[in-house]
């Protein structure tokens, strides 16, 4: 079986454990600062700036990350960004020990942790393609997006534990840990053409430029694209919120978001188990679409429940639905740009990814605090749905 055979042999499966270890922390890390500015704020406006914090930086620094991975050696890259995302965890732990973390020194780390994530991010994609063959980057992506789920539904059970039980001091030191893990993983990786990149034929600004005209005049990428942008502001965005719905339905909200981020992620790696059965290179465009169409349709219900057990199921689908989109789009641009224009590509596809999520935090946090929960993710999921409909089922007519 393909998978089995990535998963246990070679480079890919060194880089893929050493991966997994450090999104466990990152996932633990991430939760942990959610809770922190929960308990600081008791607000979902600050939830929402915490989100942009953390993802916005990848609009500004995300294509100068993708314009280095297609010039440097993409694994002495990791290292570096890796490198220092441990220290910052470190200072964060540090300042929680001593009793002098702000909620404005928390949101300044974690704004300069989004930069060093969205300098990276391009490199720590364009990785797969230089540890596998060709035919092996759709099982590659779908793997990468199974650890990431993976790392989701362990790192916040981990969190949970780690804060109810002992401090949340513990989460940031353990992320620091297995961040410098992965940094020595990647130390032992020798990937053929990591350190092959083209030659520059101008300025950083240049090639950022030509990267973007690039996915602009591709009309497949390009639609696909603004598909990904949707999807992030208007239904991955809800996940940002899951802290203030585990506070209304559960006591500790620790554990109702343990439970709710957890059943999220559980779908999303159901779906990188089960996506190596029927994902075709051929059809990405159309399984992208539906996926999101039901992703936002499964949104409404999750806003309808009121049960903790009910929302967990309805994460649950969320996230198995999110992610056979996002998975599929990964793919589609992996497998459409050339070698050349690759990281840039894929760090146009990275500040979307992230980027958008954090803008439609950003809203979502906001018009809670005027209309509380349910109304604006109602009305996020609608927006989808409309948007479903004039991009991805016009596109899919029109071929």
């Amino acid at each position: 079986m393909s998978l089995i055979r990535l998963l246990s042999r070679g480079q890919f499966a060194v880089y893929t454990a050493g991966n997994c270890i450090s999104l466990v922390g990152t996932w633990m890390q991430r939760i942990a600062c959610s809770l922190v500015v929960w308990d600081m704020t008791q607000s979902a406006a600050w939830l929402g700036v915490l989100a942009t914090a953390d993802l916005l930086p990848t609009i500004v620094v995300g294509p100068l990350g993708g314009a280095a991975a297609d010039r440097w050696n993409v694994l002495k890259l990791n290292q570096l960004c890796q490198f220092i995302l441990a220290v910052i965890a470190t200072l964060v732990a540090a300042l929680i020990y001593f009793d002098l973390l702000s909620l404005w020194s928390l949101i300044g780390a974690i704004l300069f942790q989004g930069c060093i994530i969205a300098l990276g991010q391009p490199a720590r994609m364009t990785i797969v393609q230089e540890l596998v063959s060709r035919d092996d980057v759709p099982r590659a992506v779908a793997i990468n997006s199974m650890n990431v789920n993976l790392a989701r539904l362990i790192g916040p059970a981990l969190a949970g534990l780690l804060i109810v039980q002992f401090d949340v001091v513990w989460v940031f030191v353990l992320n620091a840990i297995a961040t410098i893990v992965f940094v020595l993983v990647l130390h032992r990786i020798k990937a053929p053409t990591a350190g092959v990149r083209h030659q520059p034929a101008g300025n950083f600004l240049v090639e950022i430029v030509e990267g973007f005209r690039y996915v602009a005049s591709n009309s497949g990428m390009r639609r696909i694209l603004l598909l990904l942008l949707a999807g992030g502001i208007f239904v991955r965005a809800i996940a940002e919120m899951l802290p203030a719905f585990a506070a209304g339905v559960s006591a500790p909200a620790a554990t109702g978001l343990a439970v709710l981020t957890s059943s999220m992620a559980f779908g999303s790696v159901t779906a990188g188990l089960t996506m190596n059965s029927y994902i075709v290179p051929s059809k990405l465009p159309i399984q992208v679409t539906m996926a999101w169409l039901f992703a936002a349709l499964t949104a409404i219900a999750f806003a309808l429940s009121h049960s903790l057990w009910l929302m967990a199921l309805f994460a649950m689908a969320m996230g198995y639905l999110s992610s056979v989109s996002l998975v599929a789009t990964q793919t589609y641009i992996q497998l459409a740009a050339p070698a050349g224009l690759r990281g840039r590509a894929l760090s146009i596809h990275g500040l979307i990814f992230r980027a958008s999520p954090s803008l439609g935090a950003m809203i979502l946090g906001f018009a809670s605090d005027v209309f509380g929960l349910t109304m604006p993710v109602l009305a996020s999921a609608t927006v989808m749905i409309v948007i479903v409909g004039l991009i991805g089922l016009s596109s899919g007519s029109s071929k």
